[in-house]
């Protein structure tokens, strides 16, 4: 065991060389007999110098160690109090750094677990502290001259955070009134952008963004909201041209305008002329129009160009082959499908993308304000599809009480209620007011109603009365009486 001891603790000079001809020695140290570091040990520049120099234990520098420049001045003074790495970096101790000259010291660190601790200091050319302080638990801990300078620093910074939080507070005192006001104007859009800056002054603060939540709310009520509707009113409309293009035809009137024509039998509302600049009528089957060779059908989609205006021409420069109340209903159609795409185009400009997606985005648009600008024209259209239920309902009363005069005859009251009807319809055909027209359609089913309930009395002293009417309002007047 004493010769196993000795043999372990007995030192091997090792030396190493830059040459091949070991002119030129790189370092020499001792090593035990398993190849590691112990004893003094020396490195040098490839011209002769010292470069490095102390004692090794355990495979690592313990004790004061040297280190120089490459001028051979001295470098770094590093106290190792326990042995450090093996690249020679300090564990537990000291460094002393000196600028080039080899006397001035630059800085002092102190170190515990490989990190700063203690007492750190930095000095100019001249020798004079620059900085310095300690490093207790990680954690710089300013002294001396650096405490007054750093004391200083902080109340600049202070009385700086202080002004930018001034600045910061009138600035978000002037923001927030303007958001308020944009919030209720449904400028949500605006208001969005003015409570995010507002919020990012004040980050602390909770009203900008309660405001930024509940305009999110709108935003995404609004969105669903107009999804939803327009794919029901283009849906609506898709089926309002099958519709139109399927009513029941009934009898008409022989003055109303030609001969032949079913009423109702206009074909689709949409399905009117191509406008063609020579003739816009050519191909046109007077006796069939719906199934006329030049009809326009336009998919109902957003985007779609309708061609309005040509079709709205045709129609007008050719009044003798529709009736009013199709050119009513197909003037109304388009612009009503007109308002909503002009609508959704100023809708899409006010998308707000979020989650970074291209698809994914809000609309701040507000929907009052939406239906409000669509509103009269929906009315519009709504009006004057109800005309044609209306006028449909009075071809059929009227052929009603046809049937009913067959069957007990009162020829007066007859006679004079298709003079009322030949006046409506007269009315009709030379009246392109939306508003005239539905009342005077109301007009005529009221008044054929109350025909129809007077086939069911005993009506010889009020024609005996009818006789001498003449005016359509006469005839009215004692009917309703």
């Amino acid at each position: 065991m004493f010769a196993l001891t000795i043999k372990a603790y007995s030192q091997k000079l090792v030396k190493e060389h830059y040459d091949w001809a070991k002119t030129k020695i790189k370092r020499e140290y001792y090593t035990d007999v398993y190849g590691t570091l112990n004893g003094s040990y020396k490195a040098y520049s490839e011209y002769g110098g010292i470069m490095k120099q102390g004692q090794c234990k355990d495979d690592g520098p313990i004790g004061k160690w040297i280190e120089n420049y490459d001028n051979g001045k001295l470098h770094y003074i590093k106290i190792h109090d326990i042995p450090g790495t093996y690249d020679f970096q300090v564990k537990d101790g000291k460094i002393i750094s000196y600028y080039e000259d080899g006397k001035t010291i630059k800085y002092e660190r102190n170190f515990k677990n490989m990190k700063l601790d203690g007492v750190w200091k930095e000095y100019d050319e001249k020798g004079i502290i620059t900085k310095e302080g300690k490093y207790v638990n990680g954690i710089f801990e300013p002294t001396g001259i650096t405490k007054i300078k750093y004391d200083e620093e902080q109340e600049k910074q202070k009385q700086s955070e202080a002004e930018a939080l001034l600045k910061k507070t009138e600035e978000y005192k002037n923001i927030i009134p303007k958001a308020d006001m944009a919030f209720d104007a449904k400028d949500h859009k605006k208001a969005l952008e003015l409570y995010k800056s507002a919020s990012d002054l004040m980050v602390n603060e909770k009203y900008p963004k309660d405001k930024i939540s509940e305009i999110k709310e709108i935003l995404h009520r609004n969105s669903t909201f107009f999804d939803e509707f327009y794919k029901n009113q283009y849906d609506s409309l898709k089926l309002d041209k099958v519709y139109f293009s399927n009513l029941i035809p009934v009898k008409r009137s022989d003055n109303y305008p030609y001969p032949g024509w079913n009423v109702m039998k206009y074909g689709k509302v949409t399905n009117v002329l191509l406008y063609n600049n020579s003739n816009c009528n050519q191909d046109y089957k007077l006796d069939m129009p719906w199934e006329s060779s030049k009809l326009y059908n336009p998919e109902i989609q957003s985007g779609d160009y309708l061609g309005s205006e040509s079709i709205l021409n045709c129609l007008i420069s050719n009044k003798a082959l529709y009736t009013p109340i199709q050119i009513l209903v197909t003037q109304t159609f388009i612009e009503y499908v007109k308002a909503l795409i002009a609508e959704k185009l100023k809708i899409q400009e006010t998308k707000i993308e979020y989650n970074y997606d291209y698809n994914k985005f809000l609309y701040s648009c507000d929907k009052d304000v939406f239906l409000n600008a669509i509103k009269s024209k929906k009315n519009s259209y709504e009006m004057a599809k109800s005309l044609v239920d209306l006028e449909s309902k009075s071809f059929n009363k009227n052929n009603q009480i046809e049937t009913l005069n067959k069957a007990n005859k009162k020829k007066t009251l007859y006679k004079k209620t298709q003079i009322v009807f030949k006046d409506c319809f007269l009315f009709v055909q030379d009246n392109t007011d939306l508003q005239l027209q539905y009342e005077n359609l109301n007009k005529i089913n009221l008044f054929l109603d109350k025909v129809i309930t007077l086939y069911a009395q005993d009506t010889k002293e009020l024609e005996t009365k009818l006789q001498d009417t003449e005016t359509t309002e006469q005839i009215k007047t004692l009917i309703f009486k």
